[in-house]
């Protein structure tokens, strides 16, 4: 879920990028891989109040800037969420994620306007809101979070950071070996883009 997370950022840091491209044109393309980021959820188990956390690849996908608009989209791939624990990760993806039916999330950017004065070749903006609409597990929502950018040339890197809630996705909310999940959990993506 939070790989999905990943996405959102991947999106963010797109409304980002035009704002640090000074010697960019006013349309461009940026390009993430999945090997070059990581996506992560943070989750709260009870009553044992247990962390639980996972990790997956990068959101790949494209983005591009027509002026001060940002449109874009990006997939990450559920099934590379990792908990640690073998049977854990089993169950996750089989009973919950239903990876099978719905291996990816997309995380779809459009529309999205970016603020003026920031076009440099090397710059910093922490804590930007974005929003953008979640694909995860067959169900669209909107999704809002706050992302950090970094640029230095022609690299891009992000760090988003959005909440989302696994029942407003049809998903039953997660119990393992007698602790059940918080239906709140934290998705955390980071990755580095290429503008083309």
């Amino acid at each position: 879920m939070k790989r999905l997370t990943r996405l959102v950022f991947f999106g963010v840091w797109v409304t980002a990028l035009p704002l640090w491209a000074s010697s960019i044109p006013s349309e461009w393309t940026a390009k993430a891989a999945a090997d070059q980021g990581t996506v992560e959820f943070k989750a709260v188990g009870r009553p044992s109040a247990l962390k639980i956390i996972g990790k997956g690849t990068g959101a790949a996908g494209e983005v591009k800037l027509a002026g001060t608009t940002v449109s874009g989209v990006f997939s990450f791939d559920l099934n590379t969420l990792d908990t640690g624990i073998k049977l854990r990760n089993e169950h996750m993806k089989a009973k919950y994620l239903e990876t099978e039916k719905f291996p990816a999330t997309i995380l779809k950017i459009s529309d999205l306007v970016l603020p003026e004065g920031l076009r440099a070749e090397s710059a910093e903006v922490t804590e930007m809101p974005f929003s953008g609409v979640l694909l995860l597990h067959g169900v669209e929502k909107i999704v809002q979070g706050l992302a950090s950018v970094k640029r230095g040339g022609k690299t891009v890197g992000i760090e988003a950071r959005f909440k989302i809630k696994v029942s407003d996705y049809s998903i039953a909310v997660p119990s393992f070996a007698g602790i059940t999940v918080a239906d709140e959990v934290d998705v955390i993506v980071k990755s580095i883009a290429q503008i083309q």
